[in-house]
């Protein structure tokens, strides 16, 4: 029961990161045990690896990682010595032990010299040194890593970059972003300007529309969905393109439709009689009505207006002359 106290308060130093007192008490728990060599090595990593860090040696992330080794190498010994136990004689001397075992400078000088394996081959050559009559160092290869050790190693090498890595881009994954749409068109003359339209945005289940002069702006779109854009605007063809966003601008390339392409109508006289052979002139293009009296005149882009003057000529004379709006599908009647 009493040497389970003691391993208890053991685990309760390093648990304070107090590994100093933690290993000065392992160190006097396993006076004449077979483990007395174990516990020596690590009490003279520790030392070895606080002089470092007071030198400035080693990094503080290459401190750490061999102040875990220890750790886990004393934790790992702490096992091994509850399963196996330790003789009532030893259990006696504990408690005096442990201050005797820091009134012995020549032990930490020869543990100071041979716990140079720390950052070689972890061979000690040229040590006489003795401890607890069952551990003798001289030119012999010791193997101070646990199974353990090493399987902690690779977890931190390896595994934990890549969960780092993993949750990184989990969490851009979750990041919603915002679309910036705006649209490009050049007009074929200045009475052909955009004015406005509307951008409707559907996505996430939800249904957005917005007003857009030069450019409109969504946000919290979750990214990597699939979104479906629509574009209107009055005298303009729409836009339907689904996509996924980036993050970066959406331009949409914005074209007339051709409703203002064409001027057609029909002329007739006061008693409703079709007229053929009439001129009609828009701008500096003319046609000749049908038998019907009927007309259509086409008009490239250039020449197309929201409002188009129209002239009727019979015999080099205007008899008909309005400025009106060109309205999709809707002819104009001339009545001469």
């Amino acid at each position: 029961m009493e040497h389970q106290i003691l391993l208890s308060k053991i685990r309760q130093f390093i648990a304070l990161d107090d590994m100093p007192t933690a290993l000065k008490t392992m160190r006097s728990l396993l006076e004449n045990t077979p483990n007395l060599n174990e516990a020596l090595q690590q009490s003279g990593r520790l030392e070895k690896i606080q002089r470092e860090m007071r030198l400035g040696l080693v990094s503080d992330s290459e401190a750490r990682l061999e102040q875990n080794r220890i750790r886990f190498g004393v934790l790992e010994l702490l096992t091994e010595i509850e399963q196996k136990g330790l003789s009532a004689a030893a259990l006696g001397e504990v408690l005096s032990a442990v201050e005797q075992e820091s009134t012995r400078p020549e032990l930490k000088s020869e543990l100071e010299h041979a716990v140079s394996i720390v950052n070689s081959k972890n061979v000690v050559v040229g040590s006489n040194i003795s401890a607890g009559g069952n551990i003798t160092i001289g030119d012999q290869t010791i193997h101070t890593e646990s199974q353990t050790s090493k399987n902690l190693r690779l977890f931190l090498y390896f595994f934990v970059p890549l969960l780092a890595l993993g949750g990184a881009f989990l969490w851009y994954r979750l990041q919603p972003v915002s679309l910036t749409v705006a649209v490009q068109y050049s007009p074929a003359n200045p009475d052909l300007a955009f004015e406005k339209g509307e951008i409707t945005l559907h996505h996430g289940g939800r249904q957005e529309v917005k007003t857009i002069e030069k450019e409109a702006i969504f946000t919290d779109i979750q990214r990597g969905e699939r979104v479906n854009l629509h574009f209107a605007a009055d005298g303009f063809l729409p836009i339907d393109t689904t996509f996924e966003p980036s993050g970066a601008q959406l331009i949409l390339p914005i074209r007339r439709d051709t409703s203002l392409a064409r001027v057609f109508g029909t002329v007739r006289d006061g008693q409703g009689k079709a007229l053929g052979g009439v001129t009609i002139r828009v701008q500096d293009m003319t046609i000749r009505t049908l038998p019907d009296g009927s007309f259509s005149l086409p008009v490239p882009p250039e020449k197309q207006r929201k409002k188009q003057r129209v002239e009727a000529i019979v015999d080099g004379k205007v008899v008909w002359d309005y400025t009106q709006p060109i309205i999709p599908n809707v002819s104009i009647q001339i009545q001469l």
